[in-house]
């Protein structure tokens, strides 16, 4: 008996939920509870960079070790701003040149809830896509919204949201994700694309 070709890993396996009651809230995957950036980095190249992940509109959403930093908001130390030249400060933690003790901190809620992204957009429980900049503060860099419900967070929030922005057509790369208490987004500035 002959054998097809091996299928790629199931993270970038289109999702074949036709409906949203299909996809309804899910129990919240186990926190990874690593907190040295050297392992945390490590922890996404090889469990989101690695594999990507498409949503249930075969859109590919890809990620890269650039965006690590911002995935976690890493502080520039003695502040709250974030760090800047993200490339340079990847291959540092990677080398194990900087850690934890030269930068001014994280958000460890958003390390911690790593295994929730590719949840989030390979079953979301919307994506809503931005139609209008807001009038007052900073312009959205993001324009594609996943939005993930979740059981049994042991928090005060259930929603994981992760923010993309196009790339090419079919093709998004993160730019920020963050658990959230509530999935109400102004209807003038999004609207829902998915389901």
């Amino acid at each position: 008996m002959e054998r097809g070709p091996i299928p790629p890993p199931s993270a970038i396996l289109s999702p074949r939920a036709s409906s949203h009651e299909e996809n309804v809230a899910e129990k919240a995957p186990d926190r990874i509870w690593l907190h040295e950036l050297s392992d945390l980095l490590a922890w996404y190249e090889d469990n989101l960079c690695a594999v990507g992940a498409r949503d249930p509109r075969d859109h590919f959403v890809k990620f890269t070790p650039e965006r690590f930093p911002h995935l976690i908001k890493l502080h520039r130390k003695g502040s709250n701003k974030e760090v800047k030249s993200p490339q340079k400060q990847v291959i540092a933690i990677r080398e194990k040149k900087r850690g934890n003790a030269d930068f001014g901190g994280y958000e460890c809620e958003r390390a911690q809830t790593f295994p929730w992204i590719l949840p989030a957009i390979l079953r979301p429980t919307k994506i809503l896509e931005l139609i209008a900049q807001p009038l007052i503060g900073a312009e959205k860099t993001g324009d594609v919204l996943y939005v993930k419900e979740f059981e049994n967070t042991q928090r005060r929030y259930r929603f994981k949201i992760v923010v993309c922005r196009k790339v090419a057509p079919k093709l998004l790369v993160p730019v920020t994700c963050h658990p959230r208490e509530h999935a109400r987004y102004s209807p003038t500035q999004y609207k829902q694309v998915w389901p």
